[in-house]
């Protein structure tokens, strides 16, 4: 059974929050995908480990592991916002660059802990992974006019890359398949 406070303190979390949760949800925003289906299968695994108490320790691991996530993407989606002078519309416009952010930066840690990679390319991939970070991060700014010829260059390395990974698992997306399979 998920430990009772843990489950208190996700939907105390989800309740201050609902503004933008609904927001994303109802803009039907890409950052969604990193919001949604985490509370999903989270009330799902929650009301599951009720009836399973042979999972007891295993549940508990796996919700810990989501609140973690969902609360870690909250939070930086909640920056951004700031950052945008808490302009939803502006968040909706930078939303693409957020999610490219998110994506690359679980990207960089499960290149750097999969041991079956080589060491160069490994480290040549999180170089590149570095690069197109800082252009996107420094690019999440209102009023910004960015060069579309470096915008193409760093969305090519962007797609590139997810392309030469599709064997590595992102968080979000064992989130979405997680409630695709159980129809959540």
């Amino acid at each position: 059974m998920i430990e009772q406070t843990l489950f208190s303190d996700f939907e105390n979390y989800i309740k201050e929050n609902e503004g933008l949760i609904l927001y994303l949800q109802t803009s039907k925003s890409i950052l969604d995908d990193y919001i949604s289906p985490i509370i999903r299968s989270l009330t799902f695994l929650a009301k599951l480990s009720n009836f399973e108490a042979e999972n007891d320790n295993e549940g508990q691991i796996i919700f810990e592991y989501g609140y973690n996530y969902l609360f870690e993407n909250l939070e930086q989606i909640k920056l951004y916002l700031r950052q945008l002078y808490n302009d939803y519309k502006l968040l909706d416009k930078m939303s693409l660059y957020i999610k490219i952010v998110f994506d690359l930066e679980e990207l960089k840690l499960e290149i750097d802990k999969n041991e079956a990679i080589d060491e160069r390319d490994k480290q040549t991939d999180i170089n590149e992974i570095d690069e197109v970070l800082s252009f996107f991060e420094d690019n999440i700014v209102p009023d910004f006019v960015i060069n579309e010829f470096e915008l193409d260059k760093y969305l090519k390395l962007y797609y590139d890359l997810l392309a030469k990974y599709t064997d590595l698992v992102l968080m979000g997306d064992a989130f979405r398949d997680y409630c695709a399979a159980y129809g959540i």
